[in-house]
């Protein structure tokens, strides 16, 4: 079949053979792809068994999955031959895993899972595989796992069972005929084995014992030959796994003899309940455990332990007592002695290897992580089996976010790990702390380093791993104690005074934080390294970045890339080129930053750098987010997220989804932004990202609050400030008072949010967060007019005004400190200043490019009531409907609802008393059922006014008498104190009066 062509399809190569079929490696001449293609290796010329196989072909490619090898095509080449097309999956099966002794008894449940969630998905298509077993569980390169042959075993069993007759119906039968191979026996199920009617119960079975064999190093069910075999799976229940592996757990027993019942309705009746149970037993197993199951010979191959051989003896005629003690002395001995043979020797790493790593070791610490990496690879280059070098290597691919990498790395230390043997303390110690670390698991890795720590005090890399494992703890003060304790050993540890320049630039104490770097860069210099001195310039114009220091950023940024470009420094080049755009896009100059970014893209592209290329690309897309092109922005992202997902670079993904739910919960499509964001955030929760993870809660926050869901919108911003206590992030807990605030706000609950907006408020100002703390004190200036303290309110507009004439950042907040002012003025009936203000908010936000279409909004609602109050009912009209439109393309319940009360305002005042009557009880049901009672009562005063002049004074009555008990229940939920104050308001003023003018003229 070597250069034949089936279709498009020409055959390369042969992959493998089996009773069933042969399987080739093929090209798909269209797609200009590999494929597996598949032929049964014997075939009858019944049409039967042909329209059989096509008809199982077609049902198995309806399945959609990632566990499952897909099927791409079928049909029959020109001599009739039936034929299918398949993924091509690259990797190993689970039989050569077995065989190796590659798997842990953790990672043998989860390929256990996986090949259950397989299972779930083809049972719901009604597909049986029915031939189950490790040589069709397959592990590609990635550690994903994929099953082969759905559905084909049952078709082929069927076809050859019609055509050589009833007997071939038997297990036995047909496996004592040479022409009939029907899968595996050790994996069959009774039913298989009877020849009875199955389901997908006896998947189940197979998958149990799959299960046993893989955490118990042997199968289920032993003996000389078929027959044997065969009645071991009809008639005996093998023994717990644990009895050949104690580290099995009681659970794992259970789940597994369970899945292995005689009876089908013994078993688990489906594969998910199965998943579920072994889902919850892998939560319960050691995550630090990582012993190899070794592959056990069964007893059926004959060789007979010490033990049994004088278990044996003991059933012969009596020794005597002498005779006994030195048989049983020397049996002993044979198993210390077999104990020692077969626990292999540590290995000792090569000298010239040891150079290198120890090499590698000083520039991981001093950031020099692409050097790094180059010095690990030497040294394994020098011994494959240098285990230190492996997990240190794993450490620098993570530095780098080459994951999958890492992940590799580790795979490659835990098979180097000696089989019974204890490793010397601190070497078992640190491969434990490298481990956690790269799985996240950084509270174990701060264990492992601090016991390294107690014993090794006096050595200066010691304390700095242990502030490595802090800092990504994110327990800054910890980590900040560590690098001081490693500066007090050694006053020239340049990696510690750059990390301390980073986490002290994250406390905004810039001096202190710039003081550091300088005492980094100046000793990399000394020293030569190069690398160094870039991830100094590189981290030090971050900060001035993020400091609103562009000036400086772009400078040392600059110097940074290029360094990273003549030292062939690839992935810093990238970082740096993505870190310039940023500065530039802070700085205002949108063509540079798009520049920087596209050409970031490029290079990482071009180096096959797929999770940087996705980065690029999202930084790319917020870009054009800063232009307000949002349908490019999200073409990026999109992109994006279709690149990281390809090359599984998951956590550009994850960053990918986040920025995209961000700009659709921006553009108010909350619906189709929540998904994207959640599924981010489970992945950020369970991987230990606590930024991202707060990130996610707060856009989860804003997107409920757009949607008019406060109180689940109040959960999120409650869990993104807990994230930010608990790591003791200032930043986060800032963040989140100050979102709470606003939907306080919007609940006009304005106590509880002043007294958020002041925590907020003071937290931004001790971490000098000028824009912030301005955004805050606008939000607070807002609330405190709503309670009418109308001189703390406008104080706190011209704090902010002050501001914004000295920082650029700060006069963004401007057009938000007119729309506030204008609010107040509207409350005072200083309708042309109100008018006026508006109009400038309206003015400004356009020429920034119509980014804040609340505060947007809100200035179009304020115009057109001063109009309407003003004697320009109709103009006011008009404008008020421009702003409802306005509403609507928010989708912002809570902002529809004031566009539509502000129509019936301006409808009353021209007048139209069926419309204002109208609008103002539909208004009143929204602000009900939100509980917003200070706009319920107006909106309810609103609708007594029209009933009356609609003669209609029984609702008036009804109306009024609501709107005042409402009124009075304001005092009880805000204090006193507000209270009065809001009653001081001179439009609350006026509409109290003309609630008592109603309950006058009822009377």
């Amino acid at each position: 079949m070597i250069g034949q062509t089936i279709s498009h399809y020409r055959i390369l190569s042969q992959l493998g053979e089996g009773g069933m079929g042969i399987v080739y490696v093929a090209e798909d001449l269209r797609l200009g792809r590999r494929v597996a293609v598949k032929l049964p290796s014997s075939f009858s010329a019944d049409g039967q068994f042909h329209a059989r196989f096509l008809r199982e072909a077609r049902a198995v490619s309806s399945l959609s999955h990632p566990r499952i090898a897909a099927v791409y095509d079928y049909g029959e080449t020109r001599d009739g031959r039936p034929y299918i097309v398949m993924e091509l999956v690259v990797g190993r099966n689970l039989s050569e895993l077995l065989e190796a002794s590659e798997l842990t008894i953790a990672r043998a449940v989860e390929i256990t899972m996986d090949v259950a969630e397989a299972l779930t998905e083809a049972h719901s298509h009604g597909v049986i595989h029915r031939d189950i077993k490790p040589s069709n569980v397959l592990v590609n390169e990635r550690g994903e796992v994929k099953v082969l042959d759905f559905g084909l075993a049952k078709q082929l069993e069927e076809g050859q069972a019609r055509v050589e007759g009833p007997d071939a119906q038997t297990l036995i039968s047909q496996m004592t005929r040479s022409d009939v191979v029907v899968g595996t026996p050790l994996y069959l199920s009774p039913e298989q084995a009877r020849g009875a009617a199955v389901d997908r119960r006896s998947d189940i079975f197979a998958l149990g014992a799959l299960l046993y064999e893989c955490i118990a190093g042997r199968p289920a069910f032993s003996g000389a030959n078929v027959i044997e075999i065969g009645g071991q799976v009809l008639h005996v229940d093998p023994p717990p796994p644990s009895i050949f592996n104690p580290r099995v757990t009681a659970e794992l027993d259970r789940i597994t003899l369970k899945a292995l019942s005689k009876k089908p309705e013994a078993r688990y009746q489906t594969a998910p309940e199965m998943y579920r149970d072994l889902s919850l037993a892998l939560d319960g197993l050691s995550g630090a455990d990582t012993t190899r199951t070794r592959r056990l010979a069964p007893p059926s191959e004959g060789r007979s332990s010490m033990l049994l051989t004088l278990s044996d003896s003991l059933r012969r005629p009596r020794l005597s007592p002498v005779a006994f003690i030195g048989a049983l002395a020397l049996v002993l001995l044979g198993l210390w002695g077999y104990a020692r043979w077969r626990t292999p020797a540590l290995h000792k790493p090569e000298p010239s290897a040891v150079v290198f790593y120890e090499k590698g070791l000083n520039l991981l610490r001093d950031g020099a992580y692409d050097q790094a990496s180059r010095a690990f690879m030497s040294a394994i280059a020098i011994d494959e089996e240098y285990r230190e070098a492996h997990a240190a290597l794993a450490e620098a691919w993570m530095e780098l976010d080459y994951a999958s990498k890492a992940g590799e790395e580790l795979l490659i230390v835990n098979g180097l790990v000696p089989d019974g043997t204890t490793l010397p303390q601190f070497e078992s110690l640190y491969l434990n702390a490298v481990t956690y670390t790269v799985t996240r698991k950084y509270a174990l890795a701060i264990q492992a380093y601090s016991e390294i720590a107690k014993h090794k005090s006096k050595e200066p890399q010691v304390h700095f791993d242990l502030g490595r494992a802090y800092e990504r703890a994110e327990n800054i003060s910890k980590a900040i104690d560590s690098y001081v304790q490693a500066l007090s050993l050694n006053q020239h540890y340049a990696a510690a005074y750059l990390r301390l320049g980073i986490l002290h630039g994250r406390q905004s104490k810039t001096a202190t934080a710039l003081n550091h770097f300088g005492k980094a860069y100046d000793l990399y210099q000394e020293t030569g390294n190069a690398e160094g001195c870039t991830e100094v310039l590189y981290q030090r114009g971050f900060h001035y970045s993020v400091t609103g220091k562009f000036n400086e950023a772009q400078k040392d940024l600059q110097q940074a890339l290029e360094l990273a470009h003549s030292n062939g420094y690839q992935y810093q080049q990238i970082q740096t080129l993505l870190a310039l755009s940023s500065a530039f896009l802070n700085g205002k100059q949108s063509d540079a930053a798009e520049a920087h970014a596209r050409k970031a893209v490029e290079l990482a592209q071009a180096s096959g750098m797929s999770s940087l290329h996705a980065r690029g690309l999202v930084d790319l897309g917020n870009v054009f987010m800063s232009r307000s092109d949002y349908a490019q922005a999200e073409k990026q992202f999109q992109s994006a997220l279709e690149i990281a997902k390809t090359n599984h670079a998951r956590r550009s993904e994850m960053k990918a989804s986040l920025a995209l739910g961000s700009l659709l919960i921006q553009l108010y499509r909350a619906g189709e932004g929540l998904p994207h964001v959640e599924h981010a955030l489970k992945y950020y929760r369970e991987g230990g990202f606590f930024k991202e993870t707060a990130q996610a809660h707060s856009l989860i926050g804003r997107a409920h609050r757009l949607k008019g869901e406060y109180d689940d919108a109040l959960k999120d911003f409650e869990r993104q400030r807990e994230v930010g206590q608990e790591f003791d992030n200032q930043q986060l807990v800032a963040m989140s008072s100050s979102d709470i605030g606003r939907v306080y706000a919007l609940q006009e609950r304005y106590p509880e949010a002043l007294r958020a907006f002041d925590e907020a408020r003071a937290l931004h100002k001790k971490l000098n967060n000028e824009r912030s703390y301005s955004i805050t004190l606008v939000n607070r200036a807002g609330a405190l007019g709503k309670l009418g303290f109308y001189a703390e309110a406008l104080a706190a507009l011209d704090e902010v005004a002050a501001l914004a004439s000295q920082s650029e950042g700060v006069k963004a907040v401007l057009p938000s400190v007119a729309q506030t002012r204008a609010e107040i003025a509207l409350s005072r009936g200083q309708f042309a200043e109100a008018r006026r203000l508006a109009e400038e908010a309206i003015e400004a936000i356009a020429l920034a490019g119509g980014r804040e279409p609340e505060t947007n909004f809100e200035a179009h609602r304020v115009r057109c009531l001063a109009q309407a109050f003003s004697g320009a009912a109709r103009a006011g009209t008009d404008s008020c409907q421009e702003s409802s439109k306005l509403a609507e393309q928010t989708r912002d319940p809570a902002l529809i609802s004031q566009a539509q009360f502000a129509l019936a305002a301006a409808a009353f005042e021209q007048p139209d008393d069926a419309a204002a009557l109208a609008g103002a009880m539909t208004v009143e049901d929204f602000f009900a059922s939100k509980g917003q009672h200070a706009s319920q009562w107006r909106a309810l005063l609103l609708a007594a006014r029209a009933s009356v002049r609609l003669r209609d004074e029984t609702k008036a009555h009804e109306y009024a008498s609501r709107a005042r008990a409402l009124l009075a229940g304001l005092e009880q939920r805000w204090g006193t104190e507000n209270f009065k104050s809001y009653l001081s308001r001179n439009d609350v003023k006026l509409s109290h009066q003309q609630l008592d003018a109603l309950q006058f003229l009822n009377k």
